[in-house]
């Protein structure tokens, strides 16, 4: 669901697009692209009216908050460190950030490192206003624990890192989830990607009882087909039964890859 402060963001892509640049900021799953370029795929064949660019420009291991936990290779990049320079050279009408699932750092949650994600949002958010584009939000997509390959660690145990994640990490991305969707980071509209993505890996283990959401932190292409049609569904008003779904994603990600 789409949390709109005003009806700007979508009244703006929709009527007025004339080379609308729209920037994708976010970690290794916008890095990875599947879903932004499943949903341009999308636009140019039922949207061919539009003339908006889909600018994804994710890092690997990316922070909004400048945290980083003792195991990783090396220390975290925040987006912050970037943020200036991609805005500069994109000069995006909207900016769309996906933010979350490495803030909490795979530990369990903490006021302090909840506080450091909340400052770095507010941050982004009012950097990127700043430079005269409007703000949309994405939640943090969730933690499948049943799809992790390494280690699960409990609460009192330590090292927590992505290899060897807390647990009940999901319950703190829903935390970071639930503040973003309260309003309280200035953003003209918030897309619920969690919701969602969690009834995906619910009907999807229903009818397969081992099926895998990717690497747990990382969604497989069937999640990225949900976060496509959800940004498709919110940002763009697209209609039910016009996107792929099902067998059809893997096709469309063919036609992608050809």
């Amino acid at each position: 669901m789409l949390h709109l402060f005003t009806d700007k963001i979508t009244d703006k892509v929709i009527k007025d697009s004339a080379d609308l640049r729209i920037l994708f900021l976010g970690d290794s799953i916008t890095a990875d692209g599947l879903y932004i370029r499943l949903a341009g795929e999308w636009l140019r064949k039922h949207r061919p009216d539009l003339a908006v660019e889909l600018d994804a420009r994710g890092v690997p291991s990316e922070t909004a908050s400048g945290l980083s936990e003792a195991a990783h290779p090396f220390p975290r990049p925040c987006v912050h460190e970037r943020l200036a320079k991609e805005l500069a050279e994109a000069s995006p009408g909207v900016v769309v950030a996906c933010y979350g699932m490495n803030d909490g750092i795979y530990h369990p949650f903490s006021e302090a490192r909840f506080s450091a994600y909340r400052a770095g949002m507010l941050r982004l958010s009012a950097q990127i206003r700043e430079a005269g584009a409007k703000v949309v939000l994405m939640t943090p997509p969730p933690f499948d624990a049943e799809s992790m390959n390494g280690q699960l660690l409990p609460a009192e145990a330590s090292g927590f890192s992505y290899l060897a994640p807390y647990r009940d990490y999901d319950r703190v991305l829903e935390r970071y989830a639930d503040w973003l969707l309260s309003g309280s980071c200035p953003a003209e509209g918030i897309i619920d990607l969690r919701t969602p993505l969690l009834e995906h890996i619910r009907q999807e283990r229903s009818m397969n009882g081992s099926y895998r959401y990717g690497d747990g932190i990382h969604p497989d292409a069937s999640g990225h087909g949900v976060m496509a049609r959800t940004l498709l569904r919110e940002l763009f008003r697209a209609e039910p039964g016009t996107w792929p779904d099902g067998e059809d994603t893997g096709r469309t990600l063919q036609d992608i890859e050809d």
